[in-house]
């Protein structure tokens, strides 16, 4: 009888742990500063206006150094995850996108793998234009 139960416990963790997902690695690495809604918190800004660069690769490139690298800005140094695997960091990107309500396709693991190996600081991170 123990036997039988123990795939039902690993697959009720299994399903804690995805059930925390995204939304629950967003509460522990931006919304600190960024808010749980993307509305920013503090003297620390709202993401409100990153929403166009999803739907453009130039916007897409600057999110993912963004989320890798970090960024230096009028609020500060905001720190790069790269220590975060890349399915983490395009989870990440993708529920700022449903936060957002923004347009564009889906981030990849594979969209992210692409910007690691760059070892830029955070002030080579520059924002492309207004798409």
């Amino acid at each position: 009888m123990k036997r039988s139960l123990l795939p039902l416990f690993l697959l009720l963790g299994l399903g804690a742990a995805l059930a925390q997902g995204a939304g629950g690695l967003w509460t522990r690495t931006c919304a600190v500063c960024h808010g749980e809604k993307a509305q920013g918190d503090r003297s620390y800004p709202g993401l409100q206006g990153v929403a166009p660069f999803f739907a453009t690769p130039e916007g897409r490139r600057y999110l993912v150094l963004v989320v890798l690298y970090g960024k230096k800005g009028e609020a500060g140094l905001m720190p790069g995850f790269a220590q975060l695997k890349d399915e983490e960091l395009a989870a990440l990107l993708n529920h700022l996108k449903a936060l957002l309500q923004a347009k564009g396709d889906p981030f990849t693991p594979e969209e992210i793998r692409q910007g690691r190996g760059l070892n830029l600081t955070p002030d080579a991170v520059k924002r492309p234009g207004k798409p």
